[in-house]
């Protein structure tokens, strides 16, 4: 029989036992996407660095237009064409204007743009407003976006695209990020073949080497996967000392039950110390923590998808830690599909899949990967509870 506990206790033992890193990297802004800034990122210019138009019209004196209108327009004196990049020296004399692009500099004591759809030519030398604008209206000041000296990106950000855009626009071309952690990755059973290859008899594929190993490249790890260990606690504890030697975690599924064929347990006891076997949750009970020469080492169950929520629940905020990662999981609030019975005494994990607001439960037996394909994210329902009830509002964590 297993002792399990809490899954915020098994949570609090993990944490306790991850550092974070202090090893970090140079990267190139061409492969910063995924990594985590290691220090703060700090404008070192104003952006825009020009006060510009964010409209194509006619650059104007703001009060050259007040109180015009269809029927009584602003007969500004047309002064010429600024162009896209060019910068404009001459100073914008009260009751002219100037024609300007989206994007382009408004020249000295212009302090608006006006559409220009709201402006006429008639050919004879002015231009006409039909319609008044404020101080600054359809125009981003300089350092509107970012100012210089200005925190742009916070260290621990897992930076995505939508950073990598502004720190191209700052002229960022490398920064320095935290070293990703590698992960070691072991899948065990004499049962396990490749997944290349056709089983034969009740020989099943190894769905989690790849799984995991997508996983943590998914959180910005590097992984490395190691030979299939058959149920054998001599080549078990071999596969495991030179994981151990190699990586900052290391992840092995299967032999994490209470078999006779599941001695990853005693292997880990006899290398190392286990620190919790077993967790109140569903799927995932028989994961376990251990820590070998302080790398921490997680027994992952053997059916893919329990394994799967078990890195979700467990590893993944490990693997946050070491990295001083801010970045959490997104979450959406929705309508349970339907009645959703749950075991009561255990925090239970249902995939689901979502459509019109609504979260609809998938197949829910561990062994079924299937499910997982198909699902958007996933919701938890307490230990405490007995379910939910058709309608009732719930949190799902997307994938």
């Amino acid at each position: 029989m297993l002792t399990v506990v809490m899954p915020e206790t098994a949570l609090e033992i993990i944490l306790s036992n991850i550092k974070t890193t202090a090893f970090t990297e140079t990267v190139s802004l061409y492969d910063a996407c995924g990594k985590v800034a290691a220090r703060d990122i700090i404008s070192g210019e104003d952006l825009p660095s020009f006060n510009r138009s964010v409209v194509d019209g006619l650059a104007v004196r703001a009060a050259d237009t007040y109180g015009c209108s269809e029927a009584v327009p602003s007969m500004l004196k047309y002064s010429g064409k600024i162009l896209m990049g060019q910068s404009v020296e001459a100073v914008l004399p009260p009751g002219c204007c100037m024609e300007i692009p989206t994007g382009g500099m408004l020249p000295k004591g212009a302090d608006a743009a006006v559409m220009i759809e709201h402006t006429e030519n008639i050919g004879d030398g002015f231009r006409y407003v039909m319609k008044p604008c404020a101080v600054f209206e359809n125009i981003a000041r300089r350092g509107e976006d970012c100012k210089s000296g200005r925190v742009i990106i916070p260290h621990g950000t897992m930076l995505g695209a939508n950073n990598i855009a502004v720190l191209a626009a700052l002229g960022n071309t490398h920064i320095e990020s935290v070293k990703p952690p590698q992960l070691g990755i072991i899948s065990t059973g004499d049962e396990i073949v490749h997944f290349s290859r056709t089983p034969r008899g009740a020989e099943v594929r190894d769905i989690n080497t790849i799984a995991l190993y997508s996983c943590a490249k998914s959180c910005g790890c590097e992984a490395k996967a190691y030979p299939i260990a058959p149920d054998n606690e001599k080549v078990l504890e071999s596969t495991v000392k030179n994981a151990v030697k190699e990586c900052d975690f290391v992840l092995i599924s299967g032999g994490s039950s209470v078999g006779e064929k599941d001695i990853l347990k005693r292997v880990l006891s006899d290398i190392g110390k286990v620190l919790f076997h077993g967790i109140a949750i569903k799927p995932g009970k028989p994961t376990l923590f251990a820590t070998i020469d302080s790398i921490p080492v997680f027994g992952l169950p053997g059916h893919p998808a329990a394994a799967f929520f078990a890195f979700s629940l467990f590893v993944k905020p490990a693997i946050r830690k070491f990295l001083g990662s801010r970045h959490d999981d997104l979450r959406i609030e929705a309508a349970a599909s339907q009645n959703i019975p749950s075991n009561h005494g255990r925090q239970e994990t249902v995939a689901v899949t979502l459509k019109n607001n609504l979260a609809i439960p998938l197949p829910a037996k561990s062994g079924i990967v299937s499910a997982l394909s198909s699902a958007d994210g996933y919701i938890i329902i307490g230990r405490d509870d007995e379910g939910v009830l058709k309608g009732e509002r719930v949190t799902v964590n997307l994938f």
